[in-house]
């Protein structure tokens, strides 16, 4: 048997875990009221955090979440990653759901108002405890807006 095959999983698997430490321990500090959920790795966006940003949810966000980054390509849609530039080189953005329903693309961040959202939660992992949401490799954002 030969040894190249494990050695090259063995490789590959200290590659990934040594990026997922950096990710996590290098995660600047955030501004504002957001509140790290170490259980599940997630960062929720609430309160004071929401309310000081003008205009655009998207506007709101930047700043305030550890590793997240937003690009304008030829696009029309903002190209979003929940991740440090050590794990992904290219963006494979995060699935962005707003009460519950899954959003088509990423531009609803900037049509949805600050002022009209009570909180975002962000799962850079792509996984959630909370029930009805599905899992994606990329990364989740959770919006639920003021009743």
């Amino acid at each position: 048997m030969s040894r190249r095959p494990l050695y090259r999983t063995f490789a590959l698997l200290s590659i990934v875990i040594m990026a997922c430490a950096k990710s996590h321990s290098g995660a600047a500090a955030p501004s504002g009221d957001g509140d790290h959920d170490q259980a599940s790795g997630g960062f929720v966006l609430s309160g004071r955090a929401l309310e000081d940003g003008q205009g655009s949810l998207l506007s709101a966000m930047r700043g305030k979440v550890p590793n997240l980054r937003v690009t304008r390509g030829s696009r029309r849609c903002p190209q979003i990653s929940l991740r440090s530039h050590t794990t992904f080189e290219t963006f494979v953005e995060p699935h962005v759901y707003v009460d519950g329903t899954r959003a088509t693309d990423t531009c609803i961040l900037e049509s949805l108002r600050s002022r009209d959202v009570g909180s975002v939660e962000f799962y850079p992992m792509g996984f959630t405890t909370r029930p009805g949401y599905g899992t994606h490799a990329h990364g989740l954002i959770l919006v639920f807006m003021l009743n």
